[in-house]
């Protein structure tokens, strides 16, 4: 995602509206953007400090600073975001947690991941199913055949076909909205807004969005 391009936009007035009820973005003492990339998902009206923390390296936008760690932050944050990250992570808990012990006492945590959540049949978890995978997967071209009729599902159905290939390429996690609201809890936080955005695209793949706002328990 290029900083400016019309995803970035989306995103941030996504966050805005979550947040914006029950805080103004403008009186935040700071934002942290946990994975924030380059910096580019802050409001562009906000002028208080930001901070990313992310561990490519890249160089940040103006007015934007980089941290290896909450634990390197000048102030506790007042408002952490971490977006497209969680879905990714092996122990997602132990990062809110994290977020928990280095966030202020009147801080706010918005959580954002991905409704990437297929729907799957029992035939999926049967052996002649995987006998039909490694058919499949001897040749490229019916492997690329298999995964094009997925992903044609996916998008307009949110299901895979009895035919299709179920892969698993970046995300190990799949949240509904119970089980973020959960997992923020495990961390030690108190959800008090979540809202959906079923339609949201990525990459031309539609996956959706979920966003949710908590504050410390």
């Amino acid at each position: 995602m290029e900083p400016g391009s019309e995803a970035v936009a989306e995103r941030i007035e996504f966050i805005h509206n979550i947040v914006e009820p029950h805080v103004h973005i403008d009186t935040l003492r700071n934002i942290v953007d946990y994975g924030g990339d380059e910096g580019q998902f802050f409001p562009p009206s906000y002028s208080g400090p930001k901070y990313v923390i992310d561990v490519s390296g890249k160089d940040m936008m103006e007015g934007v600073q980089a941290a290896g760690s909450l634990g390197e932050l000048p102030d506790r944050p007042h408002l952490v975001t971490i977006c497209g990250v969680l879905e990714h992570l092996n122990d997602p808990v132990a990062t809110v947690k994290e977020i928990r012990s280095a966030i202020a006492d009147d801080g706010l945590l918005y959580a954002e991941v991905p409704l990437d959540r297929p729907k799957v049949r029992r035939w999926h978890a049967r052996a002649n199913y995987r006998r039909f995978l490694d058919w499949i997967s001897a040749t490229r071209g019916s492997w690329i055949a298999a995964d094009f009729l997925s992903g044609i599902a996916r998008n307009f159905g949110r299901t895979v076909p009895r035919v299709g290939a179920i892969k698993q390429s970046e995300h190990i996690n799949y949240f509904s909205t119970h089980s973020l609201e959960q997992l923020l809890v495990s961390g030690g936080f108190r959800v008090i807004s979540t809202e959906a955005d079923p339609k949201m695209s990525y990459g031309g793949m539609r996956l959706g969005r979920l966003g949710a706002l908590a504050v410390p328990a």
